[in-house]
């Protein structure tokens, strides 16, 4: 029976009441969603920590996450040093780009088995595109079509079933998390989500090769809403290929506006045009380059 291991993590925040300041520094609520199938998942992760030895010397409990890379950006574009107690100060002397390349590898590393997807939901925090809504009412939202799009892919083969594993959050958010999951499943036929285990883990390492690439999917999707060249580029070739998608249309199946919304949709819809509109363009940008200007 294929065992499918489904990683989940998000990128930005969301609050009910969102003041103008909350906004422009949060613009959106992300959250992705990885499937890799358990024996691809072990031969893989293997590969990755060989990866981050090889190209960054690394030890295989060292975590390199999307936030931390953007957090050493900002430093140097101050000059600022490297704070000793910053999670990422371990990393203060790579450089930028061999950093992305290394984050591009390791989302490589998916296309080396049929078994991998990922969706990506978001949330626009804008007040005019998404009323003020409980942020567990909001996070089960997310979390609903995640079920329900694991059931659609655990479906194409009768006897698959898949585990739901997501990174380390803060306290209050796990806690929805969990009790969304319960309510969820708790309220639905058994049928329903048959496909799927009913419990969820919290991974216990950070540095899980399904975790790290749940964390670089949001924080890419994250920063490609954003119109950021380097997460514009790494979604166009490492993400887009590996989206759910029901004959070729990702909106709706493998990205997802929450909560649902016509007008929401079409705001996404032109977004996901624009980010492929300038084909032309290099956005193979270098962050050590951006640095000198």
């Amino acid at each position: 029976m294929p065992v499918f291991f489904v990683f989940s993590d998000e990128s930005g925040k969301y609050k009910k009441e969102r003041t103008e300041k909350f906004i422009l520094k949060n613009p959106f609520y992300c959250r992705s969603v990885v499937f890799i199938e358990a024996q691809d998942w072990l031969r893989l992760r293997d590969k990755f920590l060989a990866l981050k030895k090889e190209w960054l010397g690394l030890e295989p409990w060292q975590a390199v996450k999307w936030s931390y890379i953007w957090s050493l950006f900002k430093h140097r574009q101050k000059g600022e040093t490297v704070p000793p107690q910053k999670p990422y100060y371990f990393l203060r002397k790579h450089s930028l780009d061999v950093l992305i390349a290394f984050v591009r590898l390791a989302l490589q590393l998916l296309f080396e088995t049929e078994s991998s997807r990922i969706m990506l939901t978001v949330t626009f925090n804008e007040r005019e595109k998404t009323k003020p809504v409980e942020r567990n009412q909001l996070i089960r939202m997310h979390l609903e079509q995640a079920l329900k799009m694991a059931e659609k892919e655990m479906r194409k083969r009768r006897e698959n079933v898949c585990v739901f594993f997501f990174n380390p959050e803060e306290p209050s958010v796990e806690r929805d998390l969990k009790e969304s999951f319960h309510e969820i499943l708790k309220q639905a036929d058994l049928a329903k989500f048959g496909h799927i285990k009913d419990s969820l883990a919290f991974e216990a390492l950070p540095q899980s090769f399904g975790g790290q690439v749940a964390d670089y999917c949001a924080g890419i999707f994250y920063g490609c809403l954003r119109f950021y060249p380097q997460s514009i580029d790494l979604f166009r070739h490492q993400v887009w290929p590996k989206i759910i998608k029901e004959k070729d249309n990702a909106l709706g199946w493998g990205i997802s506006e929450i909560p649902k919304s016509q007008k929401n949709r079409a705001y996404l819809e032109g977004t996901i045009k624009k980010i492929f509109a300038a084909h032309a363009k290099n956005y193979k940008v270098s962050l050590e380059e951006r640095l000198k200007k």
